[in-house]
């Protein structure tokens, strides 16, 4: 089976799961959903990014992030108090086991970023399910623009990507199919404007799309860096056809993240 068609079979099983859980009547399902997927992320990252790190060392991280997770999301007010508490429990975890001390500082800024990249990017989701007005409506959408700014920018990119993007990072990515994600996912809004949400305005589809096809790019750019500097294709292998769940999910942290902004601050 190609990878497309893998990729193909794994949506179809996995998008299904995943909307039922968005629009049960019960938020803790979803919000435990993400929490579990922040943790294994947070596996995969830690595997990758602090491969010389004890064992010890890359447990505790993955529990002070997913952790992070949850006190986000149970307690989204105190999000500064539990980003102190997530800071000082992952630069005390890296102290108590430094490893190597030359290698120490790069360890303790991995950890503290994968704790907050990771942890911190995965709470907005879940929350804006739950809190927000229409806030089921509002994940769907941001899901649906993730994985059609995705999907629009690897057809456009391969029919027509002439333009390399950011060679030095990923060099699949091309111009053309940054702006073939970009229609795709105004694209998307628009026809669900049409069709399924009249209660969206222009503005709304504008303001999500838009910044959605730069941001979700960022997200994917920033996991490829993560993985080329440590010299590794997949984060890993959960996935059939699209890799690990920071594979998956790099350009939804960041799309969500802006979503939950909008919506809950900025609308």
């Amino acid at each position: 089976m190609s990878n497309l068609a893998l990729r193909a079979l794994s949506a179809l099983i996995l998008l299904p799961l995943l909307g039922a859980l968005v629009l049960w009547h019960q938020p803790l399902g979803f919000g435990a959903l993400v929490v579990l997927v922040a943790a294994l992320a947070l596996i995969e990252y830690t595997t990758i990014a602090l491969p010389a790190a004890s064992p010890r060392l890359r447990v505790a991280v993955v529990a002070v992030g997913a952790g992070f997770t949850a006190a986000l999301y149970l307690a989204p007010g105190q999000a500064l108090v539990w980003g102190l508490v997530a800071l000082m429990a992952t630069t005390t975890l890296v102290l108590i086991s430094p490893g190597e001390i030359p290698a120490a500082g790069a360890r303790l800024g991995l950890a503290t970023f994968g704790v907050f990249y990771i942890g911190g990017l995965a709470a907005p989701l879940a929350i804006l399910q739950r809190d927000a007005p229409r806030g089921r409506a509002w994940v769907l959408l941001a899901v649906a623009v993730t994985f059609g700014n995705d999907a629009g920018a690897y057809f456009a990119g391969r029919s027509l990507g002439r333009h390399k993007l950011y060679p030095a990072v990923s060099p699949a990515k091309t111009v053309e199919g940054g702006l073939g994600g970009m229609a795709a996912a105004l694209l998307i809004m628009f026809v669900v404007r049409a069709t399924l949400s009249p209660w969206l305005t222009v503005g709304d589809c504008l303001l999500i799309a838009l910044p959605a096809s730069v941001l979700g790019p960022i997200g994917d750019l920033v996991e490829s860096l993560i993985k080329r500097s440590a010299g590794v294709k997949d984060s890993g292998r959960l996935i059939p056809g699209h890799g690990g769940m920071l594979d998956r999910i790099d350009a939804l942290l960041f799309v969500a993240a802006w979503t939950y902004l909008y919506v809950v601050h900025l609308k």
